[in-house]
């Protein structure tokens, strides 16, 4: 992973002004993790959020749930859906199963 992306993201992840939500990148109420990377990239190369269809939830160039391929190649991640040392888990799994972004953070800071 990029080293100056990686730290954006662990910054934004433990900023406090993004609120956790669960199952999509972004919700009315807030954003998953990876939905924190998509919304850091969409700031720095001026792409916005679309509200889905269902007007609960945003599409980020078209994804709801994983990374797009354009965050990826910016980002330096492997995948989608980052996996975290192959027996924690994906990114998204930790995210919608309790984990938080201050645990998530530390996570992407030791195995990305």
């Amino acid at each position: 992973m990029n080293p100056q992306i990686k730290q954006k993201w662990v910054s934004a992840l433990r900023s406090g002004e993004y609120q956790q939500t669960q199952r999509y990148l972004r919700k009315e109420d807030g954003f998953c993790c990876l939905g924190v990377l998509c919304d850091l990239y969409g700031k720095e190369n001026n792409v916005e959020w679309n509200l889905a269809n269902n007007g609960h939830n945003y599409e980020f160039q078209d994804k709801e749930s994983y990374l797009p391929s354009s965050v990826i190649e910016w980002s330096g991640v492997e995948e989608d859906a980052p996996r975290i040392n192959g027996e924690i888990g994906t990114l998204s799994e930790l995210n919608d199963t309790g984990s938080t972004f201050e645990q998530i953070a530390n996570l992407i800071e030791e195995h990305l």
